[in-house]
């Protein structure tokens, strides 16, 4: 430590506290609501994010967990870094190791990366920890190329409702950051970001993000029982963050496999006859990409089904692009040890299973992820 602040390699030491839970933004589940608690819902969500300053939390995790630390080390370096960090501990941790090797078999099983496994579940593990690194710093993204912001340009300026449709793959937070030039509002259904900060990482992880999605004009709303407020935001036109990919009772052939998961963007955009824009946030050494797909539009498909598998078939050939990005699916919040190499099943709901709202210990396990 120099003049009372620790060097770079001490923050980054100190960010092996804690490793990234990750609370995905989910299929949103139907419940009606009366017209006044509708109202009542749709005017919160409308409210620009009040500021919310970090919470108090240990020293050494405050010091892990600061944006303006963190913004002392360029940020080329400090993805060194983490690249450097992450392939430390992939031939030093057998246990995470061990983790990686089993979530990228889940995910490639079955699809022409198969045979690249091992290779790919090292990759899994550095993603993860420069995904922890990006996180806590200012959520900046670069330009979209000229195919991208044409995708953009079509969906969010045509006068329609928008789903952007993201799977959990990448610095995925960022995503939105690149809608500012068509749409100043978005918005994003969360269940962990709506909660209460309270001390300690996870309450400075829920601070962090909406501290962001103030900088970028985002606006929450809560994702318990919000498809009737999605439903009237879409039809007014708006623009809403709905994230693909999470257990559910759709059977969908997806990366090479029978997976069970939800469709509610699919629902969602039928029912409104909204478009829907696939997205997806890459990362090239330091910098951060966002990437834009034709927009699905429901007019276009057969019924809900169909649009669904074309949403799938898409967010498909991007995470075979690079499947070491996508996030492990066993992880707690997504299918929690159903994702196989044969198939994807449900997690039985019987199980506990922890909140998104519980902080959670801070973990040294370089790859352990949880809820976003």
């Amino acid at each position: 430590m120099r003049g009372g602040q620790p060097c770079a390699a001490e923050i980054d030491e100190l960010a092996d506290l804690a490793v990234q839970p990750s609370c995905p933004q989910a299929d949103i589940p139907v419940m009606a609501h009366d017209p006044e608690e509708l109202e009542a819902l749709l005017a919160a969500a409308r409210q620009p994010v009040g500021r919310c300053p970090l919470p108090r939390a240990e020293l050494r995790v405050r010091l892990a967990t600061s944006p303006w630390l963190r913004r002392l080390i360029p940020r080329a370096g400090a993805v060194a870094r983490a690249e450097g960090k992450g392939a430390q501990a992939w031939e030093r941790d057998p246990q995470e190791r061990a983790r990686a090797l089993l979530a990228m078999d889940a995910i490639v099983a079955g699809t022409p990366r198969a045979r690249e496994t091992e290779a790919l579940a090292r990759e899994h593990l550095v993603e993860g920890v420069v995904k922890e690194a990006l996180y806590w710093r200012p959520w900046r993204v670069e330009r979209p190329d000229a195919s991208s912001e044409e995708c953009f340009r079509q969906a969010l300026l045509s006068g329609r409702g928008v789903i952007l449709s993201a799977s959990h793959s990448g610095p995925y937070n960022m995503g939105v950051s690149a809608v500012g030039p068509w749409r100043p509002v978005v918005y994003s259904a969360s269940g962990w970001a709506m909660t209460e900060p309270e001390f300690g990482y996870w309450g400075r992880r829920i601070a962090h993000r909406r501290s962001q999605a103030r900088a970028r004009g985002e606006r929450l709303l809560h994702s318990v029982g919000s498809f009737d407020a999605i439903l009237r935001l879409l039809e007014e036109g708006q623009a809403v963050s709905v994230f693909f990919g999470l257990p559910g009772s759709r059977a969908t052939h997806f990366l090479g496999k029978p997976v069970m998961m939800t469709a509610g963007s699919a629902r969602l955009a039928t029912a409104a006859d909204a478009l829907i824009l696939p997205i997806r946030t890459r990362r090239d050494a330091h910098r951060v990409h966002v990437d834009a797909s034709t927009p699905l539009d429901p007019r276009e498909h057969a019924d809900m089904d169909r649009l669904h598998e074309a949403l799938a078939a898409v967010h498909e050939d991007w995470i075979l692009e690079f499947p070491a990005a996508l996030e492990d699916p066993n992880r707690p919040g997504a299918w929690e040890g159903g994702a196989t190499a044969q198939s994807w099943r449900r997690p039985d709901s019987k199980h506990e299973r922890p909140s998104p709202a519980e902080p959670r210990a801070a973990s040294k396990k370089v790859g352990a992820t949880s809820r976003r």
